[in-house]
């Protein structure tokens, strides 16, 4: 038991928000005390702040924003509290209207089933930074009954999602968009979005019930869990797949082959699309496991690639002080010039759609066209359970890395982050997950098979399940 109120007491942010499994830490106590130290925190600059709610679909996710929404009344600031399952970036969009104060959504992102979530979204659109959720974690309280009670008065519920849907009708010419798209939002809060934005004939959903539990898997668009949009794009003759994980603010893709048309390349093809079709400028903002074909692709076009430890929290703010073209993270979150700094699942998908339809090749053609100018790049990622997570952070400190892997020598390395080892043409990341017991190995070579020998001789060395 002592062990527990330990946990319990001690709320502390990761990657992106609190997160904690169901009925354990994540409690309506502990989401208690997290509101209340967020209002504190609103009012140190704004007395009487407004604040937007939201949740996707998990398990109670309406019950956990509704307590929220009525803590935040409690401390007295004004709520907006979405009508129902809602994507973090229509919530984090929301929270750039006149007068909000800021946003929060209660959700696990792409977490398992069990768990729930905590994230604050700012008034310029884009996740709280470190400094700020660090004050929120100094002005945390024990949790007590709440002798404050205003009612519902200050309560006020609106569908977000219809109103953000109705935002992104007027940037994009929807009418032009004629592609055939399979949509996977992984029976989360983006269902029934793009089939809404876009011809009933033109996208086919699947997985788009409420199921809390996201059909046993973690709702997360990465290739292990994406089998059946492959192979429904294949089945239904498709132009693409796109998946979003559990609260939509991250993307998988599928091309027409029904291959998975990994994260950095979707990077990579919306940076050449906006920058060589459509003559914008600015950087690529990148976090520390994203491909070096980026890197390549600034060099050869004279723009600026900036490196930030992982979490798009370090990528939001580069589009506040200075002009970002693509801004990303290897795990699908992605954001682009002309929209809020938040990731966005949502609108990255409409805009890939748009390029699809304005270059009339095939994902496949376009992936090539990158391959011929910059040389092949492949991707492989595992993420391993294990208990002996500090263990072998502890001794990858004590030796500076590893040596050799793969039959690769290492040339050096790289602290931004966790341990990456830097060869002559591929790379390896060893870092632990920020929110989760997991321990995250990513590595890049020019071919997959090479990618992935790379991880599994990692996971042979720390003895580790391949």
């Amino acid at each position: 038991m002592t062990s527990y109120l330990r946990m319990a007491d001690s709320l502390r942010f990761g990657t992106d928000g609190w997160r904690a499994v169901i009925g354990r830490e994540f409690t309506f106590a502990n989401l208690s005390r997290m509101a209340r130290a967020t209002v504190k925190w609103l009012k140190l600059s704004n007395p009487a702040p407004r604040v937007v709610v939201g949740h996707d679909t998990r398990f109670m996710g309406r019950l956990f924003a509704e307590h929220v929404a009525q803590e935040f009344a409690n401390e007295g600031a004004t709520v907006i509290l979405a009508s129902g399952p809602t994507p973090t970036p229509a919530i984090s969009w929301a929270a750039t209207r006149q007068g909000i104060s800021a946003g929060v959504v209660i959700t696990a992102s792409h977490n398992p089933p069990e768990y729930s979530g905590y994230k604050i979204k700012t008034h310029f659109g884009g996740p709280a930074t470190d400094m700020m959720t660090g004050a929120v974690e100094k002005l945390m309280e024990p949790y007590a009954p709440s002798s404050r009670r205003h009612g519902r008065e200050l309560v006020e519920e609106r569908n977000i999602t219809a109103e953000y849907t109705e935002y992104l009708r007027s940037l994009f010419d929807l009418g032009s968009i004629d592609v055939r798209l399979v949509h996977d939002p992984m029976y989360g809060a983006g269902q029934g979005i793009l089939s809404r934005l876009l011809s009933s004939k033109c996208v086919t959903e699947i997985r788009s019930e409420i199921n809390p539990g996201f059909g046993g898997i973690a709702p997360e668009p990465i290739e292990k869990n994406l089998g059946e949009l492959m192979e429904s794009v294949v089945r239904q003759g498709a132009t693409v797949g796109i998946a979003h994980d559990g609260d939509a603010d991250r993307i998988g893709v599928v091309d027409e082959r029904g291959d998975i048309v990994t994260s950095h390349l979707v990077m990579a093809l919306l940076a050449a699309h906006l920058h060589k079709y459509h003559s914008l400028k600015g950087a690529i903002v990148r976090t520390f496991a994203t491909s070096a074909i980026l890197t390549k692709m600034g060099a050869a076009w004279g723009i600026p690639v900036e490196t930030y430890p992982i979490g798009f929290k370090h990528v939001a703010p580069r589009f506040l002080e200075t002009d970002v073209l693509v801004g990303g993270e290897e795990s699908g979150g992605i954001a682009v010039a002309g929209h809020i700094p938040e990731r966005d699942g949502i609108y990255v998908a409409l805009v890939l759609l748009n390029m699809l339809a304005e270059r009339q090749k095939p994902l496949t053609a376009l992936v090539q066209e990158l391959f011929d100018e910059f040389g092949p790049h492949a991707y492989y990622r595992s993420d391993v359970h294990t208990q002996k997570q500090p263990e072998i952070i502890a001794d990858l400190r004590r030796m500076g890395g590893l040596r050799q892997i793969g039959g690769r020598k290492v040339n050096s390395m790289d602290l931004l982050d966790g341990f990456k080892h830097l060869m002559e043409d591929a790379w390896l990341l060893i870092r632990p997950s920020g929110t989760e017991p997991v321990l995250r190995i990513y590595a890049e070579a020019p071919t997959g098979s090479e990618a992935e020998t790379l991880v599994h001789d990692v996971l042979t060395q720390f003895d580790l399940p391949t």
